[in-house]
C-alpha cells in the first residue's frame, strides 16, 4: 500500500510539561516524569518560526517488515497489585469514526497539517523495543502535579535497565511511516535518570505519521541512527527539524530510528478514527489535539509481540494500557478547570510557568484504578515530607465516596486526603497512614464544582467551605 506525501508547509507543535506537542502557538514548560518519581530539570523550550515550505513530492515506502522471531521476555515474573476490585466508575468505550475515512483538505485528521492522500489500516509490524529488554512498562494515566502532570498521562513510560558502557538499543518503527517532526530538549538527559555523574545523551522527541489517521510519538530518545541523522543534520539544543524544510523521512517497520535515551522514555499512539468519550468538553483539549484520540497501542500488534509487550505492564486490571478519560457528566468525576482559566491551556500568556495551576482532576489510580486519587494543580501547604511520593495527587482515607457516584444531589463531600504506600519499586497506590487535611467538594450542578483545600484538618474539624473555596469548570 502506497503513501503520498505532498506539499509539507507546516508548524510543529512543541512539547508540553505532560511531554507531548501543542498548539503551534502554544509553547511551554517541557518536565520529563518518570515512574520512580524523580524530578528532572527539563525546563522550557523557546517558542521558533515556522520553517520554509518544501514542495516536491514523496512517495513512501509502506512494505513492511515481518518480525521473524518471537520476543524472549514473556516467560518474565511480573509485579501485579494482590486485590482485585470491581469499579463503581462505568467503563467507557471509545467511539469509532472509521467510516469517516477523507482527509481533511489532502492532510492528516488529528493535526491537520500533514499532507497525505492514502488512509491505510495500518497494523503494528514490529515491537518498537526488544520485549526482553524492557523492565517494565507504566500504563497511561499518570498524575504527578509537581512534574505538571494534573490530569491523566496520555503516553505510557518504558523502562529498561541502562548499560554500564556505550548505549546500544535502538527504538524501531513500529509500522511504515514517516518521521514529519522533531524537537530537541534545551538540555541533554543522564543516562540514568537522578544519577548526576551518568554520561549525557541527547534528548529528543520523535512524532511519525503512519496515514492520515495515525500517529505515533516518543519522547526522550537519544542519539540518531546513522540513516536518521544523515537527513536530519545536526540538531542544537532547543531546535527542531520539521518536513517543512527538507522531505519527511521515510521509514519501515522495524527500522532504527534512535537510541532509547536514559533509562526510560515516553510512547503514545493517537487514531483519529477514534474519540475518547471520558472528555465532557473535548474542545477544551485543542491545545493537545491529539489527546481526545490516543489509544491502545496494544490493539495494533499481533502476537507473539502483543503478549510479550503486554506481559511487562504493571497494570492488571483492564484496559492494560490505562486510561486518561475519567469525565462523567453530572459527578464530579474527571477533570476540572479553575473558573477563569477556561480549558486546558489555562487561559495565560504562551510560555507562563505553572499554566496547570488551574488544573483538578479528582479519579483513580492509574495502576490501581479501584484507588481514589486526587490531583490537585495549584500549591497548597502540604509539606513533602509527609508524602514525599505523593506529589501534588493523594489517597483518600477509606477510599469513598467514589467520584463518579457524586452528583449535585450529594451535598458537600469532605474527602480527607492521606498520603500514599510504597508497594513496590514501580507501585504507589494504596492509601497510607498520614492524614494531610481535607478537601471539600461541591457539586453545583452545569458543569461546576466548589472546592477547598483545608491543610493539616479533619473533616470533622471543617465545618464548611469559606472565603477561601474555589470554583472549577468543565
Amino acid at each position: 500500500m502506497t503513501l503520498m506525501f505532498l506539499r509539507i508547509g507546516l508548524t510543529l507543535g512543541i512539547l508540553l510539561t505532560s511531554c507531548v506537542p501543542v498548539s503551534p502557538e502554544a509553547v511551554t514548560e517541557i518536565v520529563q516524569q518518570s515512574a520512580t518519581d524523580t524530578p528532572t530539570s527539563r525546563q522550557n523550550l523557546a517558542t521558533y518560526t515556522p520553517p520554509p515550505t518544501y514542495d516536491p513530492v514523496v512517495t513512501m515506502n509502506t512494505k513492511a517488515v515481518a518480525v521473524t522471531a518471537s520476543p524472549t521476555g514473556t516467560d518474565l515474573p511480573k509485579e501485579v497489585i494482590s486485590t482485585k476490585v470491581t469499579v463503581s466508575s462505568t467503563v467507557t468505550t471509545p467511539v469509532s469514526t472509521k467510516d469517516n475515512k477523507a482527509s481533511i483538505g489532502g492532510k492528516d485528521r488529528i493535526f491537520g497539517r500533514y499532507p497525505c492522500v492514502e488512509d491505510p489500516k495500518m497494523r503494528f509490524a514490529s515491537a518498537f523495543f526488544p520485549p526482553e529488554l524492557i523492565t517494565a512498562i507504566m500504563p497511561m494515566g499518570k498524575v504527578a502535579p509537581d512534574s505538571g502532570h494534573v490530569t491523566p498521562t496520555d503516553h505510557l513510560y518504558i523502562h529498561r535497565d541502562p548499560p554500564k558502557g556505550e548505549d546500544t538499543d535502538y527504538v524501531l518503527a513500529p509500522a511504515d511511516g514517516a518521521i514529519v517532526g522533531i524537537q530537541r530538549f534545551p538540555e541533554d538527559q543522564h543516562l540514568i535518570s537522578g544519577d548526576w555523574s551518568s554520561p549525557k545523551v541527547p534528548d529528543y522527541r520523535v512524532v511519525i505519521m503512519h496515514s492520515c489517521s495515525l500517529f505515533t510519538i516518543f519522547i526522550h530518545l537519544g542519539e540518531f541512527a546513522a540513516d536518521i541523522a544523515v537527513q536530519t543534520g545536526e540538531i542544537p539544543l532547543n531546535g527542531q527539524w520539521s518536513a517543512g524544510q527538507s522531505p519527511p523521512i521515510e521509514i519501515k517497520a522495524g527500522q532504527p530510528i534512535a537510541k532509547f535515551g536514559g533509562d526510560s522514555n515516553d510512547w503514545s499512539v493517537h487514531d483519529a478514527d477514534t474519540i475518547l468519550p471520558g472528555f465532557v468538553v473535548p474542545e477544551h483539549y485543542e491545545m493537545e489535539e491529539w489527546k481526545i484520540h490516543t489509544i491502545d497501542p496494544f490493539t495494533l500488534y499481533d502476537d507473539p509481540v502483543k503478549s510479550a509487550l503486554i506481559a511487562k505492564v504493571i497494570r492488571e486490571i483492564e484496559p492494560i494500557a490505562g486510561k486518561i478519560d475519567y469525565d462523567v457528566e453530572g459527578t464530579i468525576a474527571g477533570n476540572w478547570f479553575l473558573d477563569g482559566t477556561v480549558d486546558y491551556r489555562g487561559n495565560v500568556p504562551v510560555g507562563t510557568p505553572r499554566y496547570w495551576d488551574g488544573h483538578l482532576y479528582i479519579g483513580y489510580g492509574y495502576i490501581d484504578p479501584t484507588q481514589i486519587r486526587i490531583s490537585i494543580g495549584f500549591l497548597t501547604d502540604i509539606s513533602r515530607d509527609m508524602c514525599n511520593i505523593c506529589r501534588g495527587a493523594y489517597g483518600v482515607r477509606g477510599n469513598d465516596p467514589y467520584p463518579d457516584t457524586v452528583t449535585s444531589a450529594s451535598g458537600i463531600i469532605k474527602y480527607e486526603l492521606m498520603s500514599r504506600n510504597e508497594q513496590s519499586k514501580w507501585i504507589r497506590e494504596q492509601v497510607g497512614d498520614v492524614s494531610l487535611g481535607t478537601l471539600l467538594v461541591e457539586h453545583l450542578g452545569d458543569r461546576t464544582i466548589r472546592i477547598e483545600m483545608v491543610v493539616g484538618m479533619a473533616p470533622q474539624d471543617v465545618s464548611g467551605f469559606s472565603d477561601n473555596a474555589r470554583l472549577y469548570r468543565r
